[in-house]
């Protein structure tokens, strides 16, 4: 804390021994500790409750946006649910878009066997 050496401590005790005296140096260094033990005692509590508040802040924090997010997808549910519970809307989409992607492949299938009827029609014409 203070990183006092053996030095310090020394001078320190020198100029308390000459400015109190011999007879109320004991007593002046036990005041002293209960001075100290007192103050770091004071710090420590006062650090826990600020710790204490942070956690709590950031807990109500969470807390706060938890419930946006869930108030946010409950109140989207409805037209959620509006857009997806119209069967007939549902089925025709799906199949009508189901028949067009199978009629464009059979269009397909059918331009390519007649590209290869007249490409064998002509080959066999040159022969």
């Amino acid at each position: 804390m203070l990183d006092l050496g053996w030095q310090e401590l020394f001078l320190i005790t020198l100029v308390g021994l000459l400015v109190v005296g011999p007879k109320q140096l004991p007593g002046l260094v036990r005041s002293s500790t209960a001075w100290i033990r007192k103050t770091k005692l004071s710090v420590s509590n006062f650090q826990s409750s600020l710790e204490e508040i942070a956690r709590e802040a950031e807990l109500e924090e969470v807390k706060n946006q938890t419930k946006k997010i869930i108030f946010d997808e409950v109140s989207s549910l409805p037209s959620d649910l509006e857009e997806n519970t119209e069967p007939d809307q549902c089925v025709d989409g799906w199949s009508r878009r189901g028949i067009s992607e199978k009629n464009s492949k059979d269009n397909k299938k059918t331009n390519t066997v007649k590209t290869t009827k007249s490409n064998l029609k002509n080959r066999k014409a040159k022969i």
